[in-house]
């Protein structure tokens, strides 16, 4: 079992596709993110700040409206495999002759166990129907005022609808030091690995992430038990290096919950 359990978003949540199909329309229309199975689903303190961040937005005039949560790995694998297929392609325009819709997509897809929609920490907002009161170029400004101070961040460095990912946004919550300390895809592949959806499985690779969400360094997550994670894991656990070997050897989930109920750093 995966340290952490993904949970269902609030119901109040609603996704950006009608219950008869498409999107936008009356929100009355509108599928509720939680019924949308494993694409409704969020680390519980993700899923409480995306409640948090819904009532914002309703307070402020506007319509949260959510275009994908999370996204597991299998999904992440075949999203990634049409791009990489758009991209052997030379990055074909869409609607010409070099596109095939069916077996490319012309947008980057990160590497599976690498996105914080793997770890349940990622949204993305269907931009076009916020419906603040202000002109259509303000929109995104309106979101940030909203998102920012809920511990929300941006992909992109400032509001602007026309640029790339100006949809999507993270909240690290508990992650916030591994981001800071190790970047993005390393902070995305350690919540990956927390609710085990990463591309890395071994017990060595949840191990590591544990230690860095606790702060120690262990250099960056790669499955492999090292010195680093050896001399880690012994102090955070109050035991003797000798013991490390036991404790890999045996592969032992019980210490899943010491690891996790150290702060995060």
């Amino acid at each position: 079992m995966p340290p952490i359990a993904l949970v269902p978003v609030d119901a109040s949540i609603a996704s950006s596709y009608q219950k008869a199909g498409g999107t936008g329309g009356p929100r009355a229309t509108l599928t509720p993110l939680a019924k949308l199975g494993k694409a409704g689903i969020a680390v519980p303190e993700m899923a409480a700040a995306l409640l948090a961040l819904h009532h914002a937005v309703e307070a402020k005039g506007g319509d949260l409206r959510i275009t994908e949560c999370h996204r597991d790995i299998a999904v992440q694998r075949a999203a990634r495999a049409k791009y990489d297929a758009w991209a052997a392609a030379g990055k074909p325009k869409p609607g010409t002759p070099g596109f095939n819709a069916a077996t490319m997509k012309a947008a980057y897809v990160a590497t599976p166990g690498r996105s914080g929609h793997n770890a349940g920490r990622s949204i993305d907002v269907h931009l076009g129907e916020l419906k603040f009161n202000a002109p259509a170029d303000k929109q995104l400004d309106l979101l940030w005022e909203c998102a920012i101070p809920l511990g929300w961040s941006a992909i992109i460095k400032a509001p602007d609808e026309a640029a790339s990912e100006a949809w999507h946004f993270d909240y690290w919550g508990e992650l916030k030091g591994v981001l800071s300390r190790l970047g993005y895809e390393q902070a995305a592949l350690c919540g990956a690995i927390l609710v085990g959806h990463g591309d890395l499985v071994t017990y060595a690779a949840v191990l590591q992430a544990l230690l860095s969400r606790a702060g120690y360094n262990v250099g960056p997550i790669d499955g492999l038990a090292g010195t680093k994670t050896n001399q880690a894991l012994a102090s955070a656990l109050g035991v003797d290096i000798a013991r490390v070997p036991s404790i890999l050897a045996q592969q032992d989930e019980a210490v899943y919950a010491q690891l996790l109920a150290l702060p995060a750093k």
